[in-house]
């Protein structure tokens, strides 16, 4: 929002409406990184949601690890949308449509899921749930297990880091998370390169 009002209030200043930008000088608020999950926090996600009975926040997260979606399009994914292997999303920041190969961890997941409604998380027969209310919930288990540095974002990040790490092209990345462009996908592959590299290198230390 700060960097929304400046540049409007620097547009404003060229054509001569105000004299001064309002949000110059203002601080942005701190929040959680935009970063993979460690496995200890994934585990700790999972189990804490499968101990306290917490379906939306264990299948929003299935749902975020395996298809590397965002939150906005995880919520609108429908039984519909499902065929067993693949599940259908049209991206609401991209406006991409596509087919995205569930893994087997996902697909297990899923197919013990009772249908309790039009969506997969389900409010009521029709009804889904708001983008907000499934945050806040996360964001409770993330505060019970000392996730809080870590975002619901950072799920989309996990997986396509994941399939770095599997050995996936950065096409087949591209292909899962529908990033328009490999710049983010690069991003990742870097990553995971670079964890194997390290892992790599200390297993040569161990050996001499």
């Amino acid at each position: 929002m700060v960097e929304m009002i400046s540049i409007l209030s620097r547009h404003a200043i060229d054509l001569e409406w105000i004299t001064a930008n309002p949000a110059s000088g203002v601080k942005k608020l701190k929040g959680g990184e935009y970063q993979p999950w460690p496995d200890a926090k994934l585990r700790a996600f999972e189990t804490f949601c499968q101990n306290n009975s917490l379906e939306w926040e264990l299948t929003a997260f299935m749902l975020g690890i395996g298809t590397g979606q965002r939150i906005g399009d995880i919520i609108s994914m429908e039984w519909a949308h499902y065929d067993g292997q693949f599940i259908a999303v049209a991206q609401e920041k991209t406006a991409a449509r596509l087919w995205v190969a569930c893994p087997e961890f996902l697909r297990r997941y899923l197919d013990g899921l009772p249908r309790k409604g039009r969506f997969i998380i389900a409010q009521s027969l029709q009804k889904g749930i708001a983008k907000r209310t499934i945050q806040q919930r996360v964001m409770a288990v993330r505060e019970a297990i000392g996730a809080q540095a870590f975002v619901i974002h950072g799920w989309r990040y996990t997986a396509a880091v994941h399939l770095a790490e599997a050995g996936a092209s950065d096409s087949e990345i591209q292909a899962v998370t529908g990033h328009k462009t490999l710049e983010m996908v690069k991003k990742y592959r870097s990553q995971a390169n670079q964890k194997q590299l390290s892992q790599s290198a200390q297993a040569r230390r161990t050996r001499t």
